[in-house]
């Protein structure tokens, strides 16, 4: 009777483990809150004037700069990446409705992924696509033309990964 039990579970296992649901659209992504435009040069100096005369701003964005310069060091892999990634500037962001621009974008590293391609698990029996992942909370200050410097938080996405699924639409061979 046990070697019976067995076999069924045994044979119950491997039929299960082969299953799949099918998924019958891409994964969604998540909008990104904040925009990649160059700030106009106007805003650039009106933020650098507002700087010159806050000195612990100031202070507090250079220690940010430098915190992520010494976190942000890519090292060269000798894997392939199936899903490479490449990272764009938040350059400004809405605050209570309002278009306030991030102070030095590229000294406090505000980045988020931006992911490439289909097909990436390398499979025919597979629809895959690269998805934003690896959501971290980047704390970083902001000047808006109304109120002046904010200190806030958002989320964005530093990495990209592979998801793969089984698609309804198509007929398994």
């Amino acid at each position: 009777m046990k070697t019976l039990i067995v076999a069924l579970l045994l044979a119950c296992l491997l039929y299960c483990n082969g299953q799949e649901t099918c998924i019958s659209s891409p994964p969604d992504e998540a909008e990104i809150d904040g925009a990649t435009d160059t700030q106009p040069r106007d805003i650039e100096a009106q933020i650098n004037d507002a700087l010159g005369k806050d000195d612990e701003v100031k202070m507090a964005v250079n220690a940010l700069a430098a915190e992520r310069a010494l976190v942000y060091q890519e090292s060269k892999s000798i894997y392939t990446d199936t899903c490479p990634r490449r990272l764009v500037y938040v350059t400004s962001v809405k605050v209570s409705n309002e278009k306030c621009y991030v102070v030095s974008p590229y000294r406090q590293r505000v980045t988020y992924a931006v992911c490439g391609g289909s097909g990436c698990y390398g499979n025919k029996f597979y629809r895959s696509q690269c998805v934003r992942t690896g959501w971290t909370r980047l704390q970083f200050w902001v000047w808006c033309p109304t109120c002046g410097f904010k200190l806030i938080a958002r989320w964005y996405p530093q990495c990209c990964s592979c998801y793969r699924w089984y698609s309804c639409f198509d007929v398994k061979a």
